[in-house]
């Protein structure tokens, strides 16, 4: 479990896609990660397989691999990296599972110096349900509030120090984001 607090950014070392998918990235984690761990990645969850130094090494499911953006990184990319919340965390953010349910993409960026406002583009109409005014959203494991919802896409606000402190400070447009819909969203619309 995550909140969408961004600890730092890492850079992607190596994305193989041979017997096993395995991704690497290069990131300074004085935290003491042991094998078994997760650890989000642009906000997916990943179990850590391997640690040398400052270099992770995690597999990914071929499911991983195409709901996320990962495809899209080019070595030298740089990834947004939360560790797992404990009991003794502020929960600052919303409740994030880390499993992502696909990608959308940079329709704008419009920065200013009170906040950046973001929108993006989604395909699938039944995400719609799923987006909802002043509630939560997960992009690229950031937590952030969505400020309009209109027809096949949505907006963010990102204030100066998320903008500066992750991979947002180098979207793109066109881009794609991983995204993950608000858990207890999903929940209450699953329970009715």
């Amino acid at each position: 479990m995550f909140t969408g607090i961004i600890l730092k950014m890492g850079k992607l070392v190596s994305l193989e896609k041979k017997n096993k998918i395995e991704m690497t990235i290069d990131v300074d984690l004085s935290e003491g990660m042991k094998i078994g761990d997760s650890i989000a990645v642009n906000g997916t969850c990943l179990t850590l397989i391997k640690a040398i130094s400052n270099r992770y090494k995690f597999n990914l499911s071929k499911e991983t691999l195409g709901l996320s953006n990962f495809n899209d990184l080019r070595p030298g990319s740089f990834v947004n990296i939360e560790l797992p919340l404990t009991l003794n965390d502020f929960l600052s953010g919303h409740l994030v599972s880390g499993h992502l349910d696909g990608t959308v993409r940079v329709k704008s960026i419009n920065r200013s110096v009170e906040s950046s406002k973001i929108c993006f583009t989604y395909q699938d109409n039944s995400w719609k349900k799923f987006l909802v005014y002043k509630g939560s959203v997960t992009l690229n494991g950031i937590s952030l509030t969505i400020v309009d919802v209109k027809g096949s896409f949505f907006s963010v606000n990102v204030i100066p120090h998320t903008f500066d402190t992750t991979n947002f400070k180098y979207l793109k447009i066109g881009e794609r984001v991983n995204i993950e819909f608000d858990l207890i969203v999903k929940y209450l619309y699953n329970l009715i």
